[in-house]
């Protein structure tokens, strides 16, 4: 087969539909891969007590409509992926970013930890999280699905509480919160 020829398929070849696609999902065209691969993920991989959430980019430069740019991480440009894994270091879920979707009263991190952890509440595991992700918001909802939450709270967040608002640390100093069902 010519170059020219391999060419015109290679641009003319599709799997799905566009007629079929739905409004305002920039992930159409590789949404059955991303389900298959998350089914795989949870299949293969049995969770542990532990999780952990965070995200991660995936190395790309070129043209990309989901395409991020975050300055603080290794790789700058890439396509953004919130990650849930367990003590081995095993994915065994991810959503890839490709835009915020509102949803009034709840925040994007919230709305992100509840979505990747949803198989695996109401199971008495611990979720750690960094301060990107932790609020009291998600603990209480961590929390009436019987899940602890391990994380460092940004002093600026919203529904903090007063006591934790107003502590003087000293270095290498901590401030513990707790509350049981």
């Amino acid at each position: 087969m010519t170059r020219n020829r391999f060419e015109i398929i290679l641009r003319t070849f599709h799997c799905l539909n566009n007629a079929e696609c739905l409004p305002g999902d920039r992930l159409f065209k590789i949404r059955n891969l991303v389900d298959l691969l998350v089914m795989k993920f949870k299949m293969w991989n049995v969770p542990s007590e532990n999780m952990c959430i965070d995200e991660s980019v995936i190395p790309f430069v070129g043209r990309l409509s989901i395409g991020q740019f975050i300055k603080n991480k290794r790789n700058r440009y890439g396509i953004k992926v919130f990650k849930l894994c367990i003590n081995d270091g095993c994915t065994i879920g991810f959503k890839i970013y490709a835009g915020q979707e509102s949803v009034p009263g709840v925040g994007v991190s919230t709305k992100i930890v509840m979505e990747l952890a949803e198989d695996y509440l109401d199971k008495g595991r611990t979720m750690y999280t960094d301060n990107w992700y932790t609020s009291v918001t998600l603990a209480n909802q961590l929390l009436n699905r019987t899940t602890n939450l391990v994380g460092t709270l940004r002093s600026n967040r919203k529904f903090n509480p007063v006591s934790v608002v107003k502590a003087k640390l000293k270095k290498r100093r901590n401030y513990v919160k707790s509350k049981s069902k």
